[in-house]
């Protein structure tokens, strides 16, 4: 009651603050309760501005809220999930707005919390505008997206889908690029990046044929002591998100993304984060490889540096391409690399089918 005024603006700028449709509804409620004890003539007036207020609310719907209002609108009948399917409302006329990923944050704002390991005070907002976050002690996680070599395309099978000849020398010559980077230098006086750098002991790979070839060549020139790991389907190629400028000639893109974007968004998830912070300043990088497919970096590539997903076709990265993704302990995301080939003579250099670079 002690927040209301009969004119629009107390009202409007509460309404405009909320950052959530979740928010929104919260605060609306009170003032609607506390309305039942205004006056006739100041009832109107504040509804009047409310409703003003909520039609050009900026809020944007988290995940998690997202997720509810999925359940409470009964998403778990299947009958349910084909409405919601059937909605063919388009983003400036471009693509199927259900289908976009909502960021927490509008662009270009940065979300110190996107991996849900923000520390108060220290890594959040505040925390890097003070000077904290780039003390934050931990493990820098450097994380190495390889594509899988060229493979044969001619069979719809994925057990026959598998390296070339020249797929099969594009992953040797990747495993031994990896292995220069294992081994180090010690070049450099003085230098915190002289000996042996610590690679991975797994190799992370989706489940299909070409990319558990590509891994398992790979492996064959990396230290003994570095293994492939279990595959994992997560990380199996399809197309994870709308694609703007728009591919019409991609037919069934649509219904592919339905399918697997949220298949990808959870690999996403589950492998790009920064380390827990320990406090301790000894703490070695940790260099994971994750050997999967163009479709799948390219998505997890705009989403680590919280670009829009929608852009992820704009990018092309060849066959046995290095993407070299950097988190820092205060939840900082750098590129080092994006479909990186210079361990690649040139007519090695191929994307799918296409060689070299004039297609």
């Amino acid at each position: 009651r002690n927040h209301l005024s009969v004119g629009s603006t107390t009202v409007t700028n509460k309404i405009l603050n909320t950052q959530s449709k979740q928010q929104y509804n919260k605060t609306r409620n009170l003032m609607f309760g506390s309305l039942l004890h205004c006056s006739s003539s100041k009832r109107m007036a504040v509804m009047a501005a409310m409703t003003m207020a909520s039609k050009s609310m900026p809020y944007t719907t988290t995940q998690a809220e997202a997720s509810k209002e999925t359940k409470d609108d009964g998403n778990d009948d299947p009958h349910s999930k084909l409405e919601q399917n059937k909605d063919t409302t388009l983003f400036q006329n471009q693509c199927l707005e259900r289908q976009m990923y909502k960021p927490k944050l509008p662009y270009p704002a940065w979300d110190y919390n996107w991996d849900g390991k923000v520390i108060d005070g220290s890594t959040d907002l505040e925390g890097h505008r003070s000077g904290k976050a780039r003390k934050q002690k931990g493990k820098t996680r450097h994380i190495i997206l390889v594509r899988h070599g060229q493979y044969d395309e001619t069979f719809p099978e994925d057990d026959k889908r598998k390296l070339t000849a020249l797929g099969r020398i594009q992953a040797t010559k990747t495993g031994k690029r990896l292995a220069t980077w294992a081994k180090g230098t010690d070049i450099f006086e003085k230098s915190y990046f002289n000996g042996p750098c610590p690679m991975a002991t797994k190799i992370r790979v989706s489940n299909m044929t070409r990319a558990k070839e590509t891994a398992q060549l790979i492996a064959k020139e990396l230290p003994n002591t570095i293994v492939v790991e279990q595959p994992d389907p997560l990380l199996n190629e399809a197309l994870p998100s709308p694609m703007i400028p728009i591919r019409p000639d991609i037919k069934g893109a649509e219904e592919e993304i339905d399918a697997h974007h949220d298949r990808i968004e959870e690999a996403f998830q589950k492998y790009i984060y920064r380390a827990d912070a320990t406090g301790d300043d000894d703490n070695e990088d940790e260099f994971e490889i994750i050997v999967c497919h163009g479709n799948v970096i390219r998505y997890f590539f705009c989403r680590a540096l919280q670009l829009p997903p929608e852009a992820w076709l704009r990018m092309s990265i060849f066959n046995c391409s290095l993407t070299y993704l950097m988190v820092r302990p205060s939840g900082v995301v750098s590129a080092r690399m994006l479909g990186d080939i210079g361990h690649l003579d040139y007519k090695e250099s191929t994307f799918s089918g296409n060689h070299g670079l004039k297609w």
